[in-house]
């Protein structure tokens, strides 16, 4: 059951028009359309931005580097499996029975 003390106190606070929150800061008088960052605001930004795009262009030429290094071994890979297939049929392919695949690649150290 709902007593009739806090019945009052809930009809008091409804009813109670709140105060207004201290402000911090002062009200601007001026007029609001002529606040800017000014040049140091611009200074900031250009260099967010000059900074934003050489971060880019080296995340780019990382990348592209490891795709090429890749395309590279896969190349050097494909040139070993091949020579060690006609080496393995010439001499020694029907003797002892080994796989060109079985071959261990060698990798560049880059």
């Amino acid at each position: 059951m709902i007593s009739f003390t806090s019945l009052a106190t809930s009809a008091i606070l409804w009813t109670a028009t709140p105060s207004p929150e201290p402000s911090l800061y002062p009200a601007y008088e001026g007029d609001p359309n002529l606040v800017t960052p000014g040049v140091v605001g611009f200074i900031g930004i250009l260099f967010v931005a000059v900074a934003t795009l050489f971060i880019v262009m080296d995340m780019n030429r990382r990348v592209r580097r490891v795709r090429y290094r890749e395309l590279a071994q896969e190349t050097i890979r494909a040139e070993q499996a091949a020579a060690a297939g006609e080496t393995d049929g010439r001499t020694a392919g029907a003797a002892d029975g080994g796989d060109a695949d079985d071959a261990a690649p060698t990798q560049r150290a880059d």
